[in-house]
């Protein structure tokens, strides 16, 4: 394994819609190859590489994680088998990139994060939306008093959904594919409800106060969820989840000299406008090109050339924080999964 990681070589589990999503991202960037990808279907492994240049494909993940050229794995797969997928990269001493939601609960999450301490291996929820160079300037102007003390946070992201194609194209004909299956932790709070609690938790912590309202729809799933978190310095997040209906995807924080507004879609921010109390607007705007997940890949590189086994931006402290926060949620709607 190069000490420099360049090119980083990326193992892919679990080929699918997401992946490709990522490695379109990715693969034009000069110091990032997608190099492998591992599938219980070979063929789908080779034809997901072909759009890559080619490498290596394998019929099992078991293969995929002892490939020695393999520089850091993303673990790709629904969210039920990330677990395994994880530990199975991390325990072949493999650096990991693991698609949010982390897990299916707490306990998983901290089964994951033991291994990666214990065995000295990067380890990083892929929460992408934190990786934006907009994201990261609106966290800094928090910090820095620009808003006087932020209070409060409202946050949305809901859509009318069925499912995904392998394009990555929202199917709003099939209610019985993934995103309502509850079998595969299905539900709109495990799917992109995780993004407005990881929103939340970014500027105020851990919340000590926590209370939910849900529609459960016929599979048992969550289709319609509201959040109210309260945090030990007072702070408020007022957070909607949904598959029944498409929000605003808008973002803003509240503080008490001003907001910061982070513009539709707000997890992929181009653009915040700053109101500052007694002064203009200010708007700033941090273009980019493809979908964004470039980002991830590019702070996972430069963790791994610093030395560093997790990340500064989203450490594994957060990401059990924010797991404990999701399964308080659920025990709040009452729902629960078959493989709990």
């Amino acid at each position: 394994m190069p000490n420099n990681f360049s090119p980083l070589r990326w193992g892919i589990i679990g080929p699918g819609a997401i992946a490709k999503r990522f490695a379109d991202d990715v693969s034009p960037l000069p110091d990032h190859k997608i190099y492998a990808a591992g599938s219980r279907d070979k063929a789908k492994g080779d034809a997901f590489l072909a759009k890559y240049g080619g490498g290596n494909a394998y019929g099992s993940y078991e293969e995929l994680v002892a490939d020695p050229d393999v520089d850091c794995v993303y673990v790709a797969t629904p969210h039920p088998f990330h677990k395994e997928h994880a530990l199975l990269a991390l325990r072949a001493g493999k650096p990991v990139l693991c698609e949010k939601p982390f897990t299916v609960n707490l306990a998983e999450a901290e089964e994951v994060v033991a291994e990666a301490r214990k065995s000295g291996v990067f380890l990083m929820e892929g929460m992408w939306s934190r990786c934006f160079p907009a994201m990261r300037k609106a966290r800094e102007l928090a910090a820095s008093g620009a808003i006087g003390k932020p209070r409060m946070i409202e946050a949305d992201f809901g859509f009318k959904g069925g499912d995904t194609t392998d394009a990555g194209v929202l199917n709003v004909t099939n209610p019985n594919g993934r995103l309502f299956d509850v079998k595969l932790a299905g539900g709109a709070l495990m799917d992109v409800g995780v993004y407005v609690v990881s929103l939340a938790q970014m500027f105020f912590g851990t919340p000590d106060r926590i209370k939910a309202v849900a529609t459960l729809g016929t599979t048992g799933v969550d289709e319609n969820t509201g959040i109210v978190l309260g945090f030990p310095g007072g702070e408020v997040g007022i957070l909607s989840t949904s598959l029944q209906t498409t929000t605003p995807f808008k973002a803003t924080l509240l503080g008490t000299n001003g907001k910061i507004e982070i513009h539709s879609n707000w997890w992929t921010a181009k653009t915040l406008t700053v109101h500052r109390s007694g002064q203009d607007a200010e708007t700033i705007t941090e273009p980019f090109g493809g979908g964004g997940f470039q980002f991830e890949a590019m702070h996972v590189a430069e963790c791994l050339r610093g030395g560093l086994t997790e990340s500064p931006i989203i450490t594994l402290e957060e990401t059990l924080s924010i797991m404990r926060t999701l399964d308080a949620i659920r025990a709040e709607i009452g729902l629960k999964y078959p493989m709990e």
